[in-house]
């Protein structure tokens, strides 16, 4: 087991568009649940990002700043200044979208006028499930020995919840090769095994892959339903589980025909989920809409609000318990 601390570097804002108000709001919930005294305020990462300014003035290397907070070229503006507090106050706006659309499953508070949040004193089965889902999106902060906990745990619960979302009768299996039971071996081997399960047809040889490649190409979860026959043209489910904040709109098309169909050709094109720890929840004149909706792409999409509804009425208290020493190691670890 690896002696690394659960979490690192805590104080470092994330390298995020202030257009991604998602992963700022992670950043001040991640900020509360480390602090010494449980709380985390406007103040606080108005702070936080003056300091980030700071250290880049001194700092040699290229800022590229499309699509990074923008940082200053010398002593802060007024202006400067008041962007930075409009910016935080649209992450604490945010985060009460965030307590509402969540309810009592947000394992925080947050006071009358979005000042502060603090994190709730007594943590049940739900506030642990949603900070199993944050600290799931926030690798960077979580040294390298220790992200498996979250990723592995994480790939569980999408296959509970892919479960429930197949129709009754359907076969239901993880295909990536940390839980993969009925599928082994060279990832050759597996698609061919995948192929006639499905039964479709898979136009590539041995020879098209890496002598010792046991990836998952792409599949962390498959599905389909046989309709009580041997016939092709059946339904057929794929889905990709990612954490990473970066590059997720491509990730989306892992699994997807778009990639896979020329080469694993099926009656039916298969339907693509793609499951991710991370809240793109948006409110837009008092209606829930994305975050980023321009880049979400072709799949079916079970971000953190829907895996925390849809899990409501599933028992997963053994994936969630994977992680539940290290969401308590994060709890006690008081670094702010």
């Amino acid at each position: 087991m690896s002696n690394a601390p659960v979490l690192e570097g805590v104080t470092i804002v994330p390298a995020a568009a202030k257009f991604d108000r998602y992963r700022w709001c992670d950043y001040i919930e991640l900020r509360c649940l480390t602090h010494i005294d449980r709380r985390f305020s406007r103040d606080g990462l108005v702070e936080a990002i003056g300091e980030s300014k700071d250290v880049s003035e001194t700092d040699d290397s290229p800022v590229d700043s499309e699509g990074e907070l923008p940082l200053g070229d010398g002593e802060l503006t007024r202006s400067a200044e008041d962007e930075d507090e409009s910016f935080v106050a649209s992450c604490f706006k945010h985060l009460r979208w965030r307590s509402h659309t969540f309810g009592e499953g947000w394992p925080f508070t947050i006071d009358e006028h979005a000042q502060e949040i603090r994190i709730k004193p007594n943590c049940d089965s739900a506030h642990y499930f949603y900070l199993h889902l944050l600290l799931s999106s926030l690798l960077k902060y979580c040294p390298p020995t220790r992200r498996k906990i979250y990723t592995s745990s994480f790939e569980e619960i999408s296959l509970s919840v892919f479960r429930c979302l197949m129709p009754k009768g359907a076969e239901v299996h993880a295909f990536g090769a940390t839980h993969s039971k009925r599928y082994t071996g060279h990832l050759f081997e597996r698609l061919e095994k995948l192929t006639a399960d499905i039964r479709g047809k898979l136009l590539l040889t041995k020879q098209d892959f890496p002598k010792n490649n046991s990836g998952d190409g792409g599949l962390d979860l498959v599905a389909w339903h046989d309709l009580k026959d041997e016939r092709d043209h059946i339904p057929i489910a794929f889905a990709q589980c990612g954490c990473t904040v970066d590059g997720w709109p491509d990730k989306m098309l892992e699994a997807s025909p778009a990639k896979l169909s020329k080469k694993l050709v099926t009656g039916h094109d298969w339907a693509t989920y793609y499951f991710m720890p991370l809240d793109l929840t948006d409110e837009r004149e008092g209606a829930m809409s994305w975050q980023r909706w321009s880049d979400v792409n072709c799949a079916i999409v079970i971000d953190r609000l829907r895996l925390f509804r849809l899990t409501d009425h599933l028992d997963l208290s053994n994936a969630v318990l994977v992680a539940k020493s290290a969401i308590d190691e994060a709890l006690s670890m008081k670094l702010t």
